[in-house]
């Protein structure tokens, strides 16, 4: 389950004081799945984007693009892949990253699991 204290500290670490330049702040991004944002609460929920995958330009890209999905909800099918979310956070360190990466979905196909990506920068 998730830490709500965590949370918590980590919503007051990610507001932006009035007045601070955003430009100076190192940002991670936080991805996830549709199952792993349902052990969230609806509040925290709330806070993530659904996005899609960018569009390919080519057919190399497009079939890059399908298989980062596939792999990223451990599916032999995109189609079934569902639906992702994002979310920006402001000076997340190494520990939040792994209370993230805690909350994979683990299968036995894949023991390490999947549906979280933190990315730096």
């Amino acid at each position: 389950m998730v830490d709500e204290a965590w949370l918590k500290e980590l919503n007051n670490r990610n507001l932006m004081p009035q007045g601070e330049d955003s430009s100076k702040c190192n940002f991670a991004t936080v991805t996830v799945s549709s199952s792993v944002l349902a052990k969230l609460t609806k509040e925290e929920q709330a806070k993530f984007q659904m996005t899609e995958f960018k569009r390919a330009t080519n057919e190399i890209e497009h079939w890059a693009r399908v298989e980062e999905i596939c792999e990223f909800f451990a599916v032999e099918d995109p189609d079934l892949a569902g639906d992702i979310y994002i979310r920006k956070f402001k000076n997340l360190t190494l520990d939040d990253e792994m209370k993230w990466l805690d909350l994979r979905d683990v299968s036995e196909d894949i023991p390490d699991g999947f549906g979280v990506k933190v990315d730096w920068g």
